[in-house]
């Protein structure tokens, strides 16, 4: 890549996935803990753009693999992400310690982005079975801890890298957390982050707080529950080119926020390109 290459990309627009990464780092800015997920690559991306967003002063990061609570700022890698949280952890731990002992005194002080197998519009969670094309029900691994969390993480924040009418349903085809309900009326409150827009859950309903660039209100219609209201949203800011040049320089060069937009043998070899990239990167 010559000069010429790398300025246009460093000054090309923001990409669906680097808008979801920017748009859900403003969602992680405030809490004081972050949970990484387990090889959930836009989660991990944004909360490494919020710590760097704040100077380090801003949210520990606590990765569920690795077990380890860190402020250390590194980029973003998807093999490799274990050992690099543990570089610079301020304290590791053993997982019942952190469930039984850490979990419960961070009720709203944690928060984490989830990918739900479906979300209806009520915000119910399904992240373990779901009908195929037959009408028979797979099971999945879920997200561990799931309920758990929906109790203690304020907002309870979660992300669709393809909204469409599989994942964003009326019903869920099968409950396995609801955030909502997990708290007294008025308080519960989700945020769902989309390649489409953004949205928020309260117990008075669910609604589109914006739509992004390029996305007209009819698809929106389209792919989203009657029941949530998508009419006369903004459109959902961009990141300034700044915040841009830090994901793309300092905190993702090596593209794993691509990752979860990669299906098929498109997939495959996405993840050995990045296999290879993040094994010629030296850890300290």
């Amino acid at each position: 890549m010559n000069d010429t290459d790398t300025h246009s990309t460093a000054a090309a627009p923001a990409d669906v996935a680097e808008l979801m990464v920017c748009t859900m780092s403003d969602w992680l800015l405030r809490a004081e803990v972050i949970q990484l997920g387990l090889a959930s690559a836009l989660n991990q991306v944004a909360a490494l753009l919020a710590q760097a967003r704040t100077n380090g002063q801003g949210p520990a990061l606590e990765d569920p693999a690795a077990l380890t609570l860190t402020r250390a700022q590194r980029p973003a890698f998807l093999s490799r992400s274990e050992r690099a949280a543990q570089i610079g952890a301020l304290r590791r731990y053993e997982a019942p310690e952190w469930i039984g002992q850490m979990m419960p005194r961070l009720a709203g002080r944690v928060r984490q982005f989830v990918r739900p197998l479906q979300i209806d519009a009520q915000g119910r969670i399904n992240s373990l079975r779901m009908a195929d094309k037959q009408g028979r029900l797979r099971r999945f691994a879920g997200l561990a801890g799931l309920a758990e969390l929906a109790e203690i993480a304020q907002p309870f924040l979660v992300y669709l890298p393809q909204q469409d009418q599989r994942c964003f349903v009326d019903t869920v085809d099968f409950v396995v957390a609801d955030p909502l309900a997990a708290h007294p009326p008025g308080v519960g409150h989700v945020v769902m982050v989309t390649d489409l827009a953004v949205f928020e859950f309260t117990t008075v309903g669910a609604r589109a707080l914006s739509r992004h660039p390029g996305v007209t209100h009819e698809l929106l219609r389209e792919r989203t529950p009657a029941a949530v209201a998508v009419g006369g949203v903004p459109v959902t800011p961009g990141p300034d080119a700044a915040l841009l040049h830090t994901l793309r320089t300092q905190i993702d060069p090596h593209r794993v926020r691509d990752i979860e937009f990669a299906t098929g043998a498109a997939r495959r070899e996405a993840l050995l390109r990045l296999h290879a990239r993040e094994a010629a990167h030296a850890l300290a």
